[in-house]
């Protein structure tokens, strides 16, 4: 580190440069690579205080006579003020770029600080760029499952972000200005029981926000996971990648209605609009209407004559009916179970029956049908998601949600030339829709048309640059594809969107383990659980340990993993792998095996074309000694996907199960050259047997020279 020039000595300074940011004084701005990072005045004072003193120590005494003059605070505050600086550069308190704490004394920083005085300033050029990051090159829709060998976890997912990953130089995201995220309105009925109409009321102008071009709303899933959680506005806003979030409470007595709502900036802290609202109950509807018209103002949304017409047309006319559709909502959003998709599909009914022309309603039993679906896999409520949205459509098709919805259920069921139509005619609609080119490039990636998949996906990058689920699904698909050096870069980029995503990081770790940087990926998955555990991150941290030759403990994550996903076979087939090493454990991981197989046959009576289901299927069916079968299921994943990396790879685990050695190295050999790294083979304990053989050293050798990002 190159020293600084003592406080004592420093000239004075217009500024100061300190590492790649710029802190101008006479302006009162810090930015980085140009981009203005927002900091409360208290949070900028704090900031220019470090920097002066830089390097020494400013103690907590100090602190509070330069930046709190006159008043009395403890050590306690000034941590507080500087754990949000940290935040807003996105510096780690266990590995500081910028500011080190002395535990019990205070703070200094511990950057290169260099006043702005002995730079030239002629032109933003001399402004740092960013900084080359290696082998990286090149740069997760709503969460997305991906199927990926075990040795990924088979489970990655982006709707639903560590910082040795701390954001590259230049890489501080100010989100657009029309985002926004739309949190539960808390119930504060004195009698309660009215949970159900501050969590409808959100949903619905969630709904209602993002049928509305040039606004970005934040997926009702993503936002409600906040609910009952203490957690600052921009915490929740990095999470969610918007810029605005509406928060606020209702409270109901009798026939009287009170509805507060406040929408805030989160990059300056600022109320940009607040309205309390005392009605009757009979104006629930005209309160809801007022909600997205002042929100629509306040962000300054300009909407076209049509979409204004529409604004002003209520979802339906009788109130009762919206109650019910409300209800309808919290159930089905509220605990996961059968009983509760049941009761919501009798409340939409019931709401139905006070209004046949309740689009919204029937929206609601789509979502219910593909609900249960998810949960049960029984392929009849697939056709009855399918009337449902229909009919939905047919009375409203503004209902860009429910046509998404429709798409996506396409998709799950590998119907994609169907769900290619639908996203096409989002698409036209809207070409600026990012969820549009998304949805079409997994339609085209189901087809194996993957030119035209990597076209979709950037072009979802390239009409919203900062949207982090265009860069997670192209992340996704790169990563699919074997292309894990370009994922990782994608990934990293997506941690510096949501920097508060345990998945952007449980992603990001995920294509750094198959790149073959084991260290890099088990820091990305402890940043991933330190910010929520998740069956991803526990199972990914799992095959880490596997790598490591670490059985009990990579047992132990995946252990973990089946608890919380239960009916997903990817998760059965890791904990299986980890018991199979130890000779005490194949018998339970025969049992787990066998678990795998059933639910893997359960997932396939949905998507029977999904190649890398059917590969792992003859992989389980191998490991149990049902040799019968194993062929039979290994052809079919080969004549769907012969291209697929993870089914030659599989297809070469299927081969040693039966000593075939030569058609063990013919499978690894397709695999590696899709892309699936040497450096994961080589690390690979069930392909120890091989470690000798001649062939298999001259494989890996080659690869490792011409894949692209290996590490080495």
């Amino acid at each position: 580190m190159e020293s600084n020039p003592s406080a004592a000595t420093r000239p004075a300074a217009t500024g100061y440069q300190v590492d790649d940011l710029i802190i101008d004084l006479g302006q009162q701005r810090v930015t980085r690579a140009g981009n203005d990072i927002p900091l409360p005045q208290l949070s900028f004072e704090l900031l220019v205080t470090l920097a002066r003193a830089a390097p020494d120590l400013v103690t907590f005494d100090q602190l509070t006579e330069r930046v709190w003059t006159g008043l009395v605070i403890t050590p306690e505050t000034i941590s507080q003020r500087v754990k949000l600086v940290r935040d807003a550069l996105g510096d780690d308190p266990h590995a500081p770029r910028y500011i080190a704490g002395v535990r019990g004394r205070g703070y200094r920083m511990v950057a290169t600080v260099r006043p702005l005085a002995d730079r030239r300033r002629s032109s933003p050029a001399d402004v740092p760029g960013p900084r080359v990051l290696g082998w990286l090159g090149g740069i997760l829709a709503v969460a997305l499952l991906l199927a990926a060998p075990w040795a990924i976890s088979r489970y990655l997912r982006g709707p639903q972000p560590a910082e040795p990953f701390a954001r590259a130089p230049g890489s501080v995201v100010v989100q657009p200005p029309r985002t926004i995220a739309v949190l539960p309105l808390l119930d504060m009925s004195p009698a309660g029981g009215n949970a159900y109409l501050g969590d409808g009321l959100a949903q619905e102008l969630s709904a209602r926000l993002a049928r509305i071009r040039g606004l970005r709303v934040a997926a009702r899933t993503s936002a409600f996971v906040f609910k009952d959680r203490r957690a600052d506005v921009r915490t929740i806003a990095q999470t969610l990648g918007v810029r605005h979030i509406l928060e606020g409470s209702v409270r109901r007595e009798g026939d009287h209605l009170r509805v507060t709502a406040q929408l805030i900036d989160t990059s300056s802290g600022y109320n940009v609009w607040s309205q309390t609202y005392d009605r009757t109950w009979q104006d629930l509807l005209a309160i809801e209407d007022d909600l997205a018209r002042s929100i629509i103002g306040a962000l300054q949304v300009v909407l076209s004559s049509e979409l204004a017409q529409r604004a002003a047309q209520p979802p339906t006319t009788h109130l009762v009916a919206f109650d019910l559709y409300l209800a309808g909502l919290a159930k089905l959003h509220g605990p996961a179970g059968v009983t509760q998709l049941e009761e919501a599909d009798e409340t939409f009914h019931q709401a139905l029956a006070q209004d046949p022309k309740f689009a919204l309603a029937y929206a609601g039993l789509c979502q219910r049908y593909a609900m249960g679906y998810d949960q049960t896999r029984d392929a009849a409520l697939v056709t009855q998601a399918e009337a449902a949205c229909g009919q939905a459509l047919k009375l409203d098709d503004s209902l860009r949600e429910v046509s998404a919805a429709l798409g996506h259920l396409y998709l799950v069921s590998g119907r994609n030339v169907q769900a290619q139509a639908i996203f096409r005619n989002a698409i036209r609609g809207d070409p600026g829709d990012a969820d549009g080119y998304v949805g079409l490039g997994e339609a085209y990636d189901g087809q194996q048309r993957t030119a035209e998949a990597e076209h979709s996906y950037r072009q979802a990058v390239d009409v919203e640059p900062t949207y982090w689920a265009a860069q997670t699904a192209l992340g996704n698909f790169l990563f699919r594809h074997g292309r894990s050096g370009a994922a990782v870069a994608t990934y990293r980029r997506v941690t510096e969107l949501i920097p508060a995503s345990p998945l952007a990081f449980n992603n990001l770790g995920a294509a750094l383990e198959m790149s073959g940087d084991f260290q890099g990926a088990a820091t990305a998955f402890e940043r991933s659980l330190a910010l929520e555990p998740t069956r991803s991150a526990y199972s990914n941290s799992g095959t880490v340990y596997y790598f490591l030759g670490r059985y009990a403990d990579a047992a132990r994550m995946f252990s973990r993993a089946t608890e919380i996903a239960g009916e997903d076979h990817r998760v059965w087939g890791n904990l299986a792998d980890a018991l199979w090493q130890t000779d005490a454990g194949r018998v339970q991981a025969q049992g787990d095996y066998r678990r795998a197989m059933a639910l893997a046959q359960r997932s396939l009576e949905v998507n029977s074309k999904d190649a890398v289901t059917w590969i792992q299927l003859a992989y389980y069916s191998a490991r149990v000694g049902d040799t019968d079968r194993v062929q039979r299921y290994a052809s079919r994943a080969l004549a769907l996907g012969s291209d697929d990396v993870f089914v030659h790879y599989y297809a070469a685990l299927i081969a040693l199960e039966r000593r075939d050695t030569a058609a063990a190295l013919d499978s690894l050999s397709h695999a590696v050259g899709l892309g699936y790294p040497a450096q994961l083979v080589r690390a690979a304990p069930d392909f120890a047997s091989l470690r000798s053989n001649v062939r298999f050293q001259q494989l890996l050798a080659q690869a490792e020279k011409s894949q692209p990002g290996s590490i080495r």
